[in-house]
């Protein structure tokens, strides 16, 4: 399952209260999986969906078998089901009705005589689905979206496949199934596993599926609609058919958006030594989900967001969605974790995966990017938010977990273990884990167990520190050369908190010293500078320092090349040693790091060295960062550098230097955004420029992001950018124009970015805070999930207490546990800002002014130096 949990714009109030939130949220307790009285065998699905009335008539088929002790009643999950009838089935003799009874959310079935240990007894229970509140959901023409075409689908993860049938409800539980899907003719509907028959009847069409591979509950679906088919087949001796739905205009945009996917299948079998182990593999694109994607068994769920066109694909790709859940089909179907707690098993895998397959598209440098951009995703959490264990099970709901920690900061641990193993005992291990628990649920102890059989290595002690332990270390890296002994020093200190009950980490790391720095080699894995030497080095106090004897003065210094360690890395190399990172370092993490600290050092020797970066610089990411770097210092130098960027030819390079130049209040920098803005073709590009646009507080800013907003483009997206900029902008006139994005005619991504602009307006322009209130008060309420926990995300933002009892309301009675989270998340840090003086609340705008009357000063005092 792909779900980015919300990115929060209440950052300055975070910065006010100044410490976390405890991950654990007040009622919290530790969970554990069920108890087992029955292993189920076989689950079979008849259903039959009618769209127009929003039910589903369903029978379940259910063949249990009983452990150590005789059955005589079993307890199935079923919540706002209404059974008609339960019986019990038998090869020999009529069907027998059942006693059964509804109590908390379970149906308790009776059995007469009980099921005696190691004996098998198949029932099958006849209900009925009407209007759902989760699980299944219908989408359908509203006066608000006349153009929506009705279909229906299922969303079982984590806990809600009891919402449209009675089941076993918990992921360890696994068995096969079929489904059996009744809809009128004309209609497509899709189930898991292999299509075993097709049938036409009177006005109907019946579609048949068998999954004969065990899996869990979470994982099985039900999709019905006017769907278009379109099919493809893997290469190679496993021809895997390959198929992907979309509903009617679409076709153009699902290739472009699918169409790599039997690539992905052989590059995963490649590199995991395992067939793709079901007969085949669909996707379906559907409207109004709430995930990015679910990857139900052999028929992922994916969201008609990821659908683009030709201009969208200038800088925008469903690769990473794609290749994430198709992961899954391994890690997470074939294998799944026992419990939640160990979910990083599932979704830690498909965000690596990800990377795997980036490298393997695209090269090297973007996958190590990739894992780069996968950690700072999760650095930011945890310095937002709250940290915690990778492995963790106090939680209220389960999807609380499906957070940075578990996806990105999992998918880091692991790229951290290919650099501690090395490249053939990691993928060795990795086969071995896959092979070693195919069709089982897993633990981390198994994939440790794991390792230690397919290399011999114990990383028990690893796992403790990286998975099993909350946290990071935060590393400061400075370099000396002493010219009298020939020796080379790097210090390393761990600049966390570290005490008794938090030592400092342990972990290995390689050097590298090289005798010239002169330009950049060619880029890939374990490349050598020319003449360098390599050390390994094992760091384990809060202070170590690395004293290497060297025959030549070294020009160039590495640190960590792969970028394996997990940590929050701050180089103060100086300026020399920066540079030649920047210039010449093989690494692009490296040269990243490099440009933040000349950016922030600013003298001559670290100005030429990032204007020489943006002339030779070959990959697109080191400029991305290095942009979000210099814009941060709000210097005139770095201002001049951007808007020259500004005609680089990669659009996600002009992307970030668009963003960067957000920084920058001044006539010359909205200039060159609005003609970004008109001029780019890339949407994104051109969204960025305009939110950008409002930061600088220009007067010509308004006419240009009013007119913007008006655009309607793929996803909303650049009208969305439009809406945001009027936010920045802070200028009452934008206010009509943000309420009308919120309008629920509108598409969720332009209304997402109304509700958040209220948010920020209203902080910005105090006149505004009644109405934002009132309006933020009834978008906490709306149907759509998305506008809903954006109107959340908005109230925090804005940190007023009168949104405190709405807040609370959903903390406690919203369906989804994800909003309830953010709700209650919300609380917490209004309810501990108002407890903030005034004065300090104030203090983030005194902070601006301050730069800004710097900004200008330096820009005098470079004016002056250059008469």
């Amino acid at each position: 399952m792909l779900y980015v949990r919300r990115v929060s714009s209440a950052d300055a109030m975070r910065d006010e209260v100044n410490e976390h939130q405890p991950f654990a949220l007040p009622g919290a307790r530790p969970r554990y999986g069920p108890d087992k009285v029955v292993a189920v065998e076989k689950i079979d699905l008849h259903l039959t969906p009618d769209l127009e009335a929003e039910l589903l008539d369903g029978v379940v088929t259910m063949t249990v078998r009983a452990l150590d002790e005789p059955v005589t009643r079993l307890a199935l999950d079923a919540v706002d089901l209404q059974i008609s009838r339960v019986e019990r089935l038998s090869a020999d003799a009529q069907p027998r009705a059942m006693k059964f009874a509804r109590r908390d959310d379970k149906l308790e079935i009776e059995f007469d005589p009980a099921i005696a240990p190691g004996e098998r007894s198949t029932f099958a229970v006849r209900y009925r689905v009407s209007k759902p509140r989760h699980g299944l959901f219908f989408v359908k023409p509203t006066a608000a979206h006349p153009e929506k075409i009705a279909h229906a689908w299922t969303q079982s993860q984590d806990e809600y496949a009891r919402y449209w049938f009675p089941c076993l409800d918990y992921p360890h539980e696994k068995a096969p199934s079929s489904t059996t899907i009744v809809v009128p003719k004309g209609m497509f509907a899709l189930g898991n596993g292999e299509l075993v028959d097709r049938v036409d009847g009177n006005g109907t069409t019946t579609f048949r599926y068998r999954q004969d591979v065990p899996h869990s509950t979470y994982l099985m679906t039900m999709v019905a609609g006017p769907f278009i088919e379109v099919s493809q087949r893997t290469a190679g001796r496993n021809a895997v058919p390959v198929f992907y739905y979309v509903l009617p205009g679409r076709d153009g945009d699902g290739e472009r958006s699918f169409g790599k996917t039997p690539q992905m299948i052989e590059c995963f079998e490649d590199r995991l030594d395992a067939a793709y182990p079901y007969a085949r593999y669909s996707q379906i694109a559907v409207s109004d989900f709430i995930f990015g994607g679910m990857e139900n068994t052999a028929a992922t769920t994916q969201t008609d967001r990821t659908l683009h066109d030709d201009t969208a694909h200038l800088d925008f790709s469903s690769d990473p969605l794609v290749a994430h859940e198709l992961a899954h089909q391994w890690f997470g179907d074939l294998l799944t974790c026992r419990d939640w707690a160990h979910a990083w098993l599932n979704e830690g895998f498909a965000t690596f995966m990800e990377a795997v397959w980036r490298e393997a598209d695209l090269g090297y440098d973007e996958y190590l990017y990739d894992i780069f951009e996968a950690l700072g995703i999760y650095l930011k959490e945890d310095a937002d938010r709250y940290s915690r264990p990778i492995v963790c099970n106090t939680f209220i709901d389960p999807i609380e977990i499906f957070d940075r920690h578990l996806y990105q900061k999992g998918a880091a641990v692991l790229h951290m273990l290919r650099g501690e193993l090395g490249e053939r005992r990691f993928w060795r291990a990795l086969a071995r884990y896959v092979r070693d628990n195919s069709q089982r649920s897993v633990e981390t102890i198994d994939l440790v167990r794991a390792i230690e059989s397919a290399t011999g290595r114990n990383l028990r002690g690893f796992f403790n520190q990286w998975v099993l332990r909350e946290g990071h270390p935060k590393l400061e890296i400075r370099v000396t050369w002493d010219d009298v002994r020939r020796v080379a020093s790097v210090a390393i200190d761990q600049k966390q908190t570290i005490d008794a009950e938090r030592p400092p980490y342990e972990f290995n790391v390689e050097l590298g010293f090289a005798p010239a720095a002169d330009s950049l080699p060619a880029g890939g894995r374990e490349v050598l500078v020319p003449g360098e030497r390599r050390v390994r080095a094992h760091v384990e106090r809060r202070h170590e320092t690395i004293a290497v004897p060297l025959d030549f003065e070294p020009r160039l210094v590495r640190f960590d090349p792969g970028a394996f360690v997990l940590a929050d890395v701050t180089y103060a190399l100086g300026a020399d040693f920066a540079a030649a990172t920047l210039r010449a370092d093989p690494d692009v993490v490296a040269r990243i790091r490099a440009a933040r600290e000349l950016a922030k050092d600013g003298g001559r020797v670290a100005r030429e060295a990032i204007e020489a970066a943006f002339e030779r610089e070959p990959f697109w990411g080191v400029l991305a960062q290095t942009a979000t770097a210099i814009g941060a210092t709000r210097a005139p130098w770095a201002q001049t550098v951007l808007i020259r960027a500004l005609g680089h030819e990669h659009p996600k390079v002009v992307r970030a230097v668009a963003e960067a130049l957000g920084n920058f209040r001044s006539p010359e920098a909205a200039t060159a955004l609005i003609a970004t803005a008109r001029n780019q073709s890339s949407y994104l590009v051109r969204a960025a420029a305009l939110t950008a646009l409002g930061k600088t507080r220009e007067p010509a800013a308004f006419d240009a992001l009013a007119a913007a907003a008006k655009e309607r483009t793929w996803n909303g997206t650049v009208e969305a950018g439009a809406i945001a900029g009027l936010a920045e902008l802070a200028d009452p006139r934008a206010m009509p124009l943000i309420l009308d994005a919120c309008r629920p005619e509108h598409g969720d991504a332009l209304r997402r970015a109304g509700v958040a602009a209220l948010g920020r307006i209203a902080s910005l322009v105090e006149s505004e805070r009644t109405q934002v209130v009132d309006t933020l008060e009834r978008l906490l309420d709306d149907e759509n999930f998305f506008v809903s926990t954006s109107a959340v995300a908005a109230a925090e933002s804005l940190g007023d207490a009168r949104l405190l009892p709405a807040l609370e309301r959903i903390s406690q009675q919203a369906f989804d546990g994800r909003l309830r989270r953010d709700a209650m998340e919300a609380v917490l840090r209004i309810r501990k800002s108002s407890k903030v003086p005034a004065q300090v609340k104030t203090l983030n705008d005194d902070i601006d002014e301050l730069r800004e009357q710097q900004r200008k000063l330096q820009e005098k005092i470079e004016a002056i130096a250059r008469t």
